[in-house]
């Protein structure tokens, strides 16, 4: 190449370039560095560098840089301040010194805006931040976000990985992700997803994750493919959420959904039987009075008393499907007296007694239907714990709450099952949590307690389970309404 190609080089170079002697007189300088330092006319002969310095900046650098320049040939990074008529330009300045043969050495000078340096530091330092910031928030993160190789094994993963799965970080680095991920629901998906990915496309699914300890939990999963020019798959990333308290709320709402349909169908059956009951109790009716013989007639009367029970269990189950959205009296004794009817049943075949105690509260204002639930969630439980036989006592009195001064309606109900463990026993109003295995929502008891709050009422619960006292009492507090009758005993 010619020297055109450098003399090109040196004058249109980005930053400001200046070839200068040992005592500071410029030989050359480029055209950045005649916009840097507002030279117009460019550099004139005889131009000293110190003259371009403040008088600080000469001083500075005649004691400190030029001597250990001349010592040791270079001197880099050096804060200075060219003099701009009344204004100071802030530069970094690196300089080497250049040794001729026979000839003076010359100073060799490379200038940078210190103002565009520090921009470009302060912008530096801020994107570093930034990502140290986001590293925080994906390493903090509840959600597993793993970083895996080509080949599915893991790289690095987050905390939330670590508390999903129970690996470490130092421990999960190499495992593949069929370990972590089961495909077997969907025989290929692996296959599927890997193939999606390599085509740079996303890939989104729901699965079962394996805990180190063997357990299942159930994930959403979205895996992101990392692809480099041309179009290659270097990397991938994933996403896991646990929706195992989802999953469980879909099949709870799912089950109460099909509860309500058989609540809905119950009520209907009930309604419509009512005619035809009707009729049959008529023809009874007219053959008691129409037989003679005293073992006929027994006949007759037993098919009436079972005819009127099945007419009672019809309008209970009326009774209990209807929801009213207005408050009124509710007769306890009548309340207890219809849970008991439509138990009967139940009781019968587990062997349980059913005793409906002393009651001193006549009445309670409240929502009629929210309070029959309530009765009916708890009752149901203490059946089930008592699959061979027991006793089963409900009562109310009237009572006054001394935390709060209020009266109001105290209702008791007590059976000698099996008792619950004082473990199970904190955690029984949580939604989801359930003891009855497949047969359980686990959503009673906390329906219940909400019903129980929604009325302005309080429930405390008590529970033995040893070989000598077993059992569970359940205690409500419902305070009485404005104008209602005031209680007189404690509570």
């Amino acid at each position: 190449m010619d020297q055109t190609y450098y003399r090109d080089l040196f004058d249109e170079a980005p930053c400001g370039y200046v070839v200068m002697d040992v005592d500071g007189t410029i030989v050359k300088a480029n055209n950045a560095f005649s916009r840097l330092a507002n030279l117009q006319k460019g550099v004139e002969p005889g131009l000293r560098f110190r003259t371009l310095l403040t008088s600080a900046g000469a001083i500075f650098y005649d004691t400190q840089v030029l001597p250990t320049l001349l010592l040791n040939g270079v001197r880099s990074e050096i804060a200075l301040d060219l003099r701009v008529q009344t204004d100071r330009i802030p530069v970094l300045v690196n300089f080497a010194l250049k040794h001729r043969d026979a000839e003076p050495p010359l100073i060799r000078a490379i200038f940078f805006a210190a103002k565009e340096r520090r921009k470009f530091e302060k912008d530096l330092l801020r994107a570093r931040r930034d990502a140290e910031q986001l590293a925080e928030v994906i390493s903090h993160s509840t959600d597993a976000i793993i970083t895996l190789r080509v080949d599915g094994t893991v790289r690095n993963w987050n905390q939330g990985a670590a508390e999903m799965f129970g690996y470490q970080s130092a421990e999960a680095v190499g495992h593949s992700i069929s370990d972590l991920i089961s495909f077997e629901a969907r025989p290929g998906s692996l296959e599927i997803a890997m193939g999606a990915l390599k085509r740079g496309k996303e890939f989104s699914g729901e699965s079962a994750g394996k805990r180190k300890d063997g357990t299942q939990v159930e994930i959403s999963m979205k895996l992101t493919p990392h692809m480099e020019a041309p179009g290659v798959l270097v990397a991938f990333s994933a996403v896991l959420r646990d929706i195992s308290t989802q999953k469980l709320a879909e099949r709870a709402l799912l089950q109460s959904e099909k509860l309500a349909s058989v609540g809905r169908l119950a009520s209907s059956i009930a309604h419509e039987i009512n005619n035809p009951l009707e009729a049959v109790t008529n023809l009874l009716y007219i053959l008691a009075l129409q037989v003679t013989e005293p073992d006929m007639k027994d006949l007759v009367e037993s098919a009436q008393e079972e005819l009127a029970r099945v007419s009672q269990i019809a309008t209970h189950t009326l009774r209990f499907h209807r929801q009213s959205s207005s408050r009124s009296n509710l007769d306890l004794a009548k309340l207890f007296e219809s849970v008991i009817a439509l138990y009967r049943a139940r009781l019968r075949n587990s062997a349980i007694t059913a005793t409906i105690g002393r009651c001193d509260a006549k009445e309670l204002y409240c929502h009629e239907g929210e309070l029959r639930q309530i009765i009916l969630n708890i009752v149901g439980n203490a059946v089930d714990a008592m699959k061979h036989g027991g006793i089963l006592s409900l009562r109310c009195r009237e009572a006054t709450l001394w935390s709060t001064g209020q009266c109001g309606v105290q209702i008791t109900i007590g059976d000698n099952g099996t008792g619950i463990e004082t473990a199970i026993l904190s955690r029984i109003f949580e939604p989801f949590f359930s003891t009855k295995g497949i047969g359980g929502t686990g959503l009673g008891l906390w329906v219940t307690q909400d019903l129980v709050q929604k009325n302005g009422g309080s429930m405390r619960v008590r529970s033995a389970k040893t070989p000598t006292a077993h059992g569970t009492v359940f205690s409500l507090f419902f305070p009485h309404a404005p104008g209602q009758p005031t209680g007189r005993s404690g509570n």
